[in-house]
């Protein structure tokens, strides 16, 4: 349960809802978020509790659902409820107020936007205003919706509208007894105007239970883990309610198009992040789901024959480019086509995106120096600040790894298809050597697994621009961009104006050890290692966990005085790494993991000392910890069915 009180400082955790079409974040009963179609696109309203009176709010998402019950509360005692849930065929937010008092909703809008007042035009007793926001509000950092976006809002029931001030604040008053309330959105005018006719003309029985059906659907074509999951299992009705949260928190962010949303800060495809979703829905066996993010990709691919960090769902060619947009985000992609195929064994589709994943490989060999690839600019370490971002053009230990373990897989299927003729093949797999050969030369040294090697930068040819960060802006605190830069005579990438301004020095040479890297090699099932090889590794990080209680992703001594900062999906990567290695410490880092989960069903971006730090409602994290729990209780079930049966 989620707890909310307006006269006490909140948790944060937020949750999502959402079709494919419109997309809702919020924190309890406050909707932060209201965005779509499509899901890049701008948010300009937020509907929330005015907090001016004095609520508390229980929120509960019913079972294999995305339709949410809020309990409120006035003075300790009992007030009503409200239900919210996103329609399962129409863009629409649909909110039921059952009070036994009055309660204020405070309606923000962030002009400039045009407030119409066409209750006239609405099927009586409905009411409601249109919002008209022109075209050029920016949806993400730097880019721009180029149309203007329509949003009905709507409302049956005894609800007084009262203006605040008509460019930028109203509140609607439900008072005592049943109300109904609309938010709905649509590509354009006229479908925002039919979708509207449309939600008022369907009782809300009818809009609720086929919702409630659409969901219960999504959840039956999941494993059934009450089955496959041992009775013994410890957590066990805790890991069945996250596997529920997880699945529902995904498919509310995946656009119609297929992309998955990173949270809701980033109205974006993330190639990097949808990886780890991918594991995720596939270790649940959500396949189709699975299957929607690669054929988004491909839709792309086709139209401009390239793909980048991120990219928008529903609105065509906006490309979020960092720096080295090559590498890392298309092993990636080349991984995620072939945990797919292994899933399903549909050969057909894997040779359909052929094209595609041929492209990614060869724009990853374009990168290749001294066996090494680059890090992409918003790998997470770096854009969390756990690496300097002036390590980007030294050796990246996971891109090279991601490049090695997805070209054999990719040359090995080629092959079996010939899809590429044998002298092809042959030239292809010379490359592929080459970079595994030296891949141990490169990171691994004094057995250990070295985050980067800045042996690639020095000897590679640095580009004079870059589509990226500043690196002063950037180690200064200031609000980042994404822009151009220039590299600098002392070596760093800087923006126009820092470029003209003091000189920033060059860079500090060490090397960075980040534990997350070390568990990349069993996160990805690595033949490049043999896990006596690994093992090590692995037991000290498990060894200074048990000892600190801490689990940083660059440890503590190595950066002073930074906190025990960790990237969300550590847990997950240590304990499928202890799992994968039958370490019998993964049970208590099973039940440490399964503890993080917030209130609302989600892991998150960042742990500073095991609290969430960061973008909350995240896919990624979620993912990779729901598919690590998995693995550790699957490897339990089995073993005790085994000892059951015998």
């Amino acid at each position: 349960m989620r707890i909310w009180k307006s006269k006490a400082s909140d948790d944060g955790s937020v949750h999502s809802l959402g079709n494919g079409s419109l997309c809702v974040y919020a924190q309890g009963p406050n909707l932060i978020q209201v965005f779509g179609p499509p899901y890049s696109s701008p948010s300009f309203y937020q509907l929330t509790v005015a907090m001016d009176q004095d609520f508390e709010v229980h929120s509960e998402r019913q079972a294999s659902t995305a339709i949410w019950e809020h309990h409120l509360f006035a003075g300790g005692e009992p007030a009503g409820e409200m239900v919210d849930f996103v329609d399962a065929q129409l863009p629409c937010l649909v909110r039921k107020v059952n009070t036994s008092v009055p309660l204020r909703l405070h309606l923000a809008l962030d002009p400039p936007l045009t407030v119409v007042d066409n209750s006239r035009r609405l099927p009586e007793p409905a009411q409601g205003r249109l919002f008209i926001l022109p075209a050029g509000r920016y949806f993400y950092h730097v880019y721009p919706y180029p149309l203007p976006v329509y949003h009905q809002i709507a409302w049956r029931g005894p609800v007084q509208l009262e203006p605040q001030n008509e460019e930028n604040s109203l509140d609607l008053v439900c008072a005592p007894g049943e109300s109904l309330l609309f938010l709905v959105g649509g590509k354009d005018y006229p479908e925002v105007v039919t979708d509207t006719e449309a939600a008022l003309a369907a009782p809300f029985e009818q809009l609720l239970e086929r919702t409630r059906h659409y969901w219960q659907a999504f959840a039956a074509s999941r494993i059934d883990f009450d089955v496959t999951l041992a009775q013994s299992l410890p957590q066990r009705e805790s890991l069945l309610q996250a596997i529920d949260d997880v699945a529902v928190l995904i498919k509310t962010q995946q656009a119609a198009e297929g992309a998955v949303m990173a949270g809701h800060n980033y109205h974006l495809g993330y190639v990097r992040d949808q990886y780890g979703v991918s594991r995720g829905l596939l270790a649940m066996g959500h396949t189709a789901e699975a299957r929607r993010i690669l054929e988004f990709y491909w839709d792309i691919w086709q139209h401009y024959g390239r793909l980048h960090n991120a990219q928008a769902a529903g609105l065509d060619g906006v490309f979020h480019v960092h720096e080295n947009d090559h590498v890392e985000i298309t092993g990636y992609l080349v991984r995620q086509a072939f945990d797919l195929l292994a899933h399903t064994g549909d050969e057909d589709f894997t040779r359909t995106i052929f094209p595609m994943l041929a492209w990614a490989w060869q724009a990853q060999k374009e990168h290749l120096v001294e066996g090494m690839l680059p890090f992409n600019g918003d790998e997470t370490y770096i854009a969390g600040g756990i690496l300097p971002r002036h390590t980007l053009n030294d050796g990246s230990a996971e891109a090279t790894l991601l490049f090695i373990d997805g070209g054999e897989k990719l040359l090995g299927w080629a092959e079996r298809q010939r899809m590429w003729p044998p002298e092809a093949i042959a030239g292809e797999r010379a490359v592929l050597e080459a970079a595994r050969k030296r891949y141990r030369q490169n990171f691994w040294q004094d057995k250990r697994l070295l985050t980067h090697n800045p042996a690639r930068a020095a000897t590679a040819a640095l580009p004079r621009f870059r589509h990226g960060v500043c690196e002063k802006c950037s180690a200064e605190g200031r609000v980042v961009g994404i822009v151009w830069t220039e590299r600098s005579p002392a070596g760093r990438y800087l923006c126009p104006e820092c470029l003209a301004s003091d000189p920033f020095p060059a860079a500090e040479n060490r090397l960075y050890l980040l534990q997350s890297v070390s568990l990349t090699p069993l996160y990805f099932s690595s033949s490049l290692f043999t896990l006596d090889e690994l093992s090590p590794l692995v037991e000290e990080i498990a060894a200074r966990y048990q000892r600190t209680g801490q689990l940083p992703s660059r440890p503590e001594e190595e950066s002073p005085g930074s906190g025990a900062l960790a990237v969300g999906y550590d847990y997950g990567f240590l304990l499928y790494a202890l799992t994968a290695l039958g370490d019998p410490q993964a049970g208590d880092l099973y039940e440490k993991t399964l503890s993080l989960l917030d209130p609302a069903g989600a892991w998150v971006e960042y742990y500073l000392d095991h609290r969430p730090a960061g973008t909350r409602c995240r896919p990624w994290e979620s993912a990779i910890n729901l598919e690590a729990l998995l693995f550790w209780a699957g490897k339990y079930s089995e073993k005790i069915i085994g000892l059951q049966s015998s």
